[in-house]
C-alpha cells in the first residue's frame, strides 16, 4: 500500500492508494507523522518549504516608504522528525538538492537527519532538478555510494527503489 503526501503540485498524482494533499509546511508534517506510523518504508522527495512567514497579514499591507522586512522563521524538519521516531525495522530515505559540494552536504544529511539514504542531486547539473523530464542521482547510504547517469525521472525512481530494497543495504533502523 503507497500513500503519498503532496502539496501543490502542477502535475497529477500517480494512481497511488491514498493521497493527502496539503497546503502548508506544517499540514505536511502532521500527514507525514500520520502515515509514518504504519509505513514500513518512507521516502521523502522534497521538503515543502525550509521557512515560513513569521507573521501573516490579515489583510493588506499598504505601501510604506522605506523597505518591507519579511521576517522568516523555520519550519519543521520532517526528515529529522522521522529519523530520531522511527520505528525498529523501518527505512527512511531523504533528497538533498544542492548547490555546492553535493557529496559532502548530502553525506553529512545522511548521519544528521538518521536515515538509510540519500538521494542527491545537483541544482547546478542542465537536466537535473526541477522542472525537466530527467534527474541524475547519487544514492549514498552508509555503505556505499551508487552515482546513477541522467536518467528519465521515472528510471531514476526505479533505480532509487531497487537500491532502497537491496539486500547490500542492510537497514539496521
Amino acid at each position: 500500500r503507497v500513500t503519498l503526501v503532496a502539496g501543490s503540485t502542477a502535475e497529477p498524482p500517480p494512481p497511488m492508494d491514498a493521497v493527502v494533499r496539503v497546503e502548508s509546511a506544517e499540514q505536511m508534517f502532521h500527514a507525514v507523522e500520520d502515515a509514518s506510523c504504519d509505513a514500513h518504508v518512507v521516502i521523502m522527495a522534497a521538503a515543502v518549504a525550509d521557512y515560513r512567514p513569521r507573521r501573516v497579514a490579515e489583510q493588506k499591507i499598504k505601501k510604506t516608504d522605506g523597505p518591507a522586512v519579511l521576517e522568516l522563521e523555520r519550519t519543521r524538519d520532517i526528515l529529522a522528525w522521522l529519523g530520531a521516531h522511527r520505528r525498529d525495522g523501518q527505512t527512511l530515505c531523504g533528497f538533498s538538492m544542492e548547490t555546492d559540494d553535493v557529496l559532502e552536504n548530502s553525506r553529512a544529511k545522511l548521519v544528521r537527519k538518521g536515515v538509510d539514504m540519500i538521494a542527491a542531486n545537483s541544482l547546478r547539473e542542465t537536466g537535473a532538478g526541477f522542472g525537466t523530464p530527467t534527474n541524475r542521482l547519487t544514492l549514498i547510504t552508509a555503505q556505499r555510494e551508487i552515482d546513477l547517469p541522467m536518467l528519465s525521472k521515472d528510471e531514476a525512481a526505479g533505480r532509487l527503489l531497487d537500491e532502497l530494497f537491496s539486500p547490500e543495504l542492510a537497514v539496521t533502523g
